[in-house]
């Protein structure tokens, strides 16, 4: 990755801006589960090293200081470094970023290549390390569940409640297609969980969202379109006939305004409009 003037992270194509710095599969992982942010800022360069360095990530609700050494080999090969992240905000936010991190990374982040050394350099042991990570990851599979649990909760409380909705259904609502897609609904939940399933949140969440929608369809409380009794809101407007509508009452006359209202170009001479001097206050 690059480095701009203003010593912000930018992409290895960035044009302009001072130097470089490499990334590494755990600082891209973080990156690429982090969602949108602000562009992670340098607050420690790199030098005659390039894989030293520190940075701040961070959008409205989470800040990740992520901070790149070596821990033994002097920094000659690229297994030597260790990552150490620090996150400030809440805990469902930490933990969803942990467990979308280690499902990018596709391996076990708190395994080090040299265990002696990773524990002198850093203070913890290997088994301190994976219980906390463990413990993240665990409450992020843990608020997961508990997503995909309450959407098939609320489907099939409106499925129950479908027979009562419909007796003041729009008239463009069906009962048979409301039952349809509160199943479709069920079975984005059974994609949902074989996505949390694969720790794949981001497939987890798309699943959800589809499920919402088919439920907002087969709520008749919550269906936009049946407001209109039926079709398309704009082929309405189209099918209504222009010589149909009478807009002769809807017309302010000006001659049926107060005089004291009526103002045109000829009304207004120069010399009636005022002048104020303000040279003094410019001063």
């Amino acid at each position: 990755m690059k480095i701009d003037s203003e010593g912000s992270l930018r992409h290895l194509h960035f044009k302009g801006g001072g130097g470089s710095l490499y990334l590494g599969d755990v600082g891209d992982a973080l990156l690429r589960g982090f969602g949108a942010h602000e562009p992670p800022i340098i607050v420690e360069e790199p030098r005659f090293d390039q894989q030293c360095w520190k940075m701040i990530i961070k959008d409205s609700e989470l800040t990740i200081i992520l901070e790149s050494k070596a821990y033994w080999g002097f920094g000659l090969f690229s297994s030597c470094f260790l990552n150490k992240i620090h996150m400030i905000g809440p805990l469902n936010r930490r933990a969803s970023t942990i467990f979308d991190l280690v499902s990018v990374l596709g391996r076990n982040p708190w395994e080090a290549v040299r265990k002696s050394r990773f524990s002198k350099n850093t203070g913890v042991q290997i088994t301190d390390e994976k219980a906390a990570w463990e413990e993240l990851i665990e409450q992020g599979k843990l608020d997961l569940e508990n997503k995909i649990q309450s959407m098939e909760m609320n489907a099939k409380s409106l499925k129950k409640k479908l027979t009562v909705l419909s007796e003041d259904a729009p008239k463009n609502w069906d009962l048979n297609s409301a039952h349809d897609e509160i199943e479709n609904a069920l079975s984005e939940c059974e994609v949902a969980n074989d996505a949390l399933h694969d720790r794949t949140s981001a497939g987890v969440e798309r699943a959800l969202a589809r499920a919402e929608n088919h439920l907002i369809k087969a709520n008749p409380e919550t269906e936009v379109v049946g407001q209109y009794d039926g079709g398309d809101l704009l082929d309405q407007m189209i099918e209504v006939d222009p010589d149909e509508i009478d807009l002769s009452e809807k017309i302010l006359l000006h001659d049926e305004l107060p005089d004291d209202f009526v103002h045109n170009q000829d009304s207004l001479e120069d010399d009636d409009v005022p002048f104020v001097d303000l040279s003094s206050e410019e001063e």
